[in-house]
């Protein structure tokens, strides 16, 4: 069992919307997963529609009036159990515990269970007590949303000092990952926070992201994570790459006894050079994650980050003015993928060519020097690019995906 303590200090960035579509994503999986709530506002039980203000939650068992196992709601969901929270949550700040006990009280309580699931998502309240303390003691798996704003970076110090702390006092290894969320990337101001984000927590931002929509507030409003209320959004790939980059990440770390290298395939912050001008400034922004190892580490990784940059340029080459642009795609095994955007008047695959080489699919487009706009048709269905986190509003109330081409300068490749 495999435990992942979703936390940040911030309220409003997305923490509890993470915890809720990471359950449900890793549950559709066919993996077996407690969510359990530490926020005594009780929003992932109200997230899959079964609040109740007069259940039990993990204060009864921490007074002894309860056992885990009792104040399970199981089957919310596929494959997903939920240990719901209510206001009496409040009260276990002020339990009297030994000072040696406060932080190992939720891993002691968790372990009758641990062959019952395979992950445990914990969802922390918007504080550091003691609540807090013990899901990042009793964490394989640190995770950190971050929203595009000033205050969703301040005071992410403090929880990577705690997680320092609690590395120590224990004696384990504690990997923290950042998750950008409300991501709208067609604004300057979000550009430039992804960027300071990239630079800032380089080694430990994760190669996903997860957009702002309001398709999100729309499946909490009917109780559902949004892989049920609308499984094609953008955001429901997105997280159902979230759950595959977690348990990539987790398993490695049962392999090697730390976080390794993502398993498969280019990181999807390729996927967002390919996209996004194989030229501008957002290559190092959401860089892959890298097993923590000094400078020798820091240079691997760079080095990796300017192949993937120069591998994106040489995709392009200059034709009387025309650019060969190459969109890869992922995840779409088995499925008829079709291109069609303003370049070939919304005409699916006209004037594209396709290739598809072990489960990535190739579209391959000659166009002059511009910005255009373009949707994918899977399986007959209009889609945007989930991928591509630049998008503009369309008349059809949805979204159409950005793709900008920029000229070229002469560069020399060794």
């Amino acid at each position: 069992m495999k435990v992942i303590a979703v936390a940040n200090q911030k309220g409003g960035c997305g923490k509890t919307t993470t915890a809720i579509n990471l359950a449900a994503c890793l549950g559709k999986k066919e993996q077996r997963v407690l969510l359990l709530d530490l926020d005594p506002q009780g929003h992932c039980s109200l997230g899959f529609g079964v609040f109740n203000e007069d259940a039990r939650d993990l204060y009864d068992v921490f007074t002894g009036e309860a056992v885990l196992e009792d104040i399970i709601l199981p089957d919310v969901f596929t494959g997903v159990d939920v240990v719901p929270a209510t206001k009496t949550l409040q009260a276990a700040e002020n339990l009297p515990v030994r000072r040696d006990e406060r932080d190992r009280l939720l891993a002691k309580y968790l372990m009758p269970i641990r062959d019952r699931y395979d992950y445990v998502v914990i969802d922390c309240p918007p504080s550091m007590g003691l609540l807090c303390f013990n899901a990042l003691a009793a964490a394989d798996l640190v995770l950190i949303p971050i929203e595009m704003s000033l205050f969703g970076m301040h005071g992410i110090d403090r929880m990577y000092d705690v997680v320092r702390e609690l590395r120590e006092r224990h004696g384990r290894d504690i990997p923290v990952r950042v998750l950008p969320t409300l991501v709208d990337s067609r604004t300057r101001l979000c550009r430039q926070f992804l960027r300071e984000i990239g630079e800032r927590f380089a080694d430990d931002v994760l190669p996903v992201m997860v957009q702002f929509t309001v398709r999100l507030k729309e499946a909490a409003r009917q109780g559902l994570p949004v892989i049920a209320f609308d499984p094609t959004s953008t955001v429901a790939v997105q997280y159902g790459r979230l759950a595959n980059e977690t348990m990539s990440m987790l398993q490695d770390d049962a392999a090697t006894d730390g976080v390794g290298e993502p398993a498969t395939g280019l990181p999807e912050a390729t996927a967002a050079v390919q996209h996004n001008n194989p030229a501008n400034e957002a290559v190092p922004v959401l860089q892959s994650h890298a097993t923590p190892g000094g400078m020798e580490e820091s240079r691997k990784r760079l080095g990796t980050m300017k192949r993937v940059f120069e591998e994106a340029r040489s995709r392009l080459s200059r034709q009387g003015g025309l650019q060969k642009v190459v969109l890869r795609f992922y995840d779409f095994t088995g499925r008829d993928v079709k291109l069609a955007g303003s370049f070939n008047d919304w005409r699916p695959d006209q004037g594209v060519v396709t290739r598809t080489a072990n489960g990535i699919v190739e579209k391959i487009v000659m166009l002059m020097p511009g910005t255009y706009q373009y949707r994918l048709v899977v399986d007959g269905l209009w889609q945007e690019d989930p991928s591509n986190p630049e998008q503009v509003s369309n008349y059809s109330g949805g979204y159409n995906s950005v793709l900008q081409v920029e000229e070229e300068h002469a560069t020399e490749h060794a």
